[in-house]
């Protein structure tokens, strides 16, 4: 079966087991499932988005405020945490943002559902991964240097999955482009929509890092070679 005959459903079981497959101790090995899992979430997308323009039959999705079903909770909630949810949320058409509950801090998803599956896939994996990072390049070193290593690795991280969205958006060819682009305004300006009538969100926290863990951070994320 092609990527391009995948339902959601099939490409995100397809993405999963991408990753389950990534248990490489090599980065770059196990960083090319992450990026193939991805494009092949962000391409599925845009096909999907194509067929709803051009009066194909899809499933209704909603944008709904999935604050019953929060990516993560904590006491409070570490930045880098914060800023790989915000990434993956950017990428997959989501989102993001902390929300005071009972329980704690919890990160929330607003957007649909096949996104926020999404999100959540790439979320556990990459989450992991961040981790494993900075236990290996900062062994016996202090909280405060692992959380600045962390948000550097998820800035790379980031940038990655920018670049991974637009290589698979630039691997669509000819008419479908400008139906597409007009796709993608409509889902950006429905979330916004969405974010302005039910969510009521504050600023953000000012970060402060140290400046050397945080560049040691991006080099290992940016190591992960994703496209």
């Amino acid at each position: 079966m092609s990527a391009s005959t995948l339902t959601p459903a099939q490409a995100l079981d397809r993405a999963r087991k991408l990753l389950a497959l990534a248990t490489s101790p090599n980065v770059h090995e196990a960083a090319a499932a992450a990026a193939q899992a991805q494009a092949l979430i962000t391409r599925h997308r845009l096909e999907s988005w194509l067929d709803a323009a051009t009066g194909a039959a899809v499933d209704p999705d909603p944008i709904v405020d999935a604050r019953t079903e929060p990516l993560d909770v904590a006491r409070r909630q570490r930045p880098w945490k914060v800023a790989l949810a915000g990434a993956l949320a950017e990428a997959n058409g989501c989102l993001a943002y902390t929300l005071d509950t009972p329980e704690g801090e919890a990160i929330v998803l607003a957007g649909r559902a096949r996104d926020r599956a999404a999100v959540a896939a790439l979320w556990a994996w990459l989450l992991r991964r961040v981790e494993w990072l900075s236990a290996t390049h900062g062994a016996n070193r202090p909280r405060r240097w692992h959380e600045a290593f962390r948000v550097g690795a998820v800035d790379a991280i980031a940038e990655r999955l920018r670049a991974t969205t637009a290589a698979a958006h630039d691997a669509t060819e000819g008419a479908a482009l400008a139906v597409i682009d007009r796709a993608l305004e409509v889902e950006r300006e429905a979330l916004e929509r969405f974010a302005e009538e039910h969510l009521r969100l504050g600023r953000g926290r000012s970060l402060r890092v140290d400046a050397a863990a945080w560049r040691r951070g991006r080099a290992a994320g940016a190591e992960l070679k994703l496209p």
